[in-house]
């Protein structure tokens, strides 16, 4: 069996939520995330595909990490 995490992208990571706290995602909070993975022996790092567009009053997609604006 494999184990692995999922990594937070998105505006306060995995929750759709007012009440969470409220966070941005960063590339040093991935790393973060990704270096204690490997250090506890985990087998993977997952992400979101969906890059863009629920809106909202919590903004959940609104920054993605890896959204590149070309407008």
């Amino acid at each position: 069996m494999q184990v692995g995490v999922f990594i937070p992208i998105n505006n306060n990571g995995w929750l759709i939520s007012e009440s969470a706290p409220q966070y941005l995602p960063s590339f040093d909070l991935n790393k973060e995330i990704a270096l204690r993975a490997e250090k506890y022996g985990l087998d993977f790092l997952l992400s979101m595909i969906k890059l863009r567009g629920f809106g909202g009053k919590t903004q959940f997609w609104e920054y993605g990490l890896g959204f590149v604006d070309k407008g």
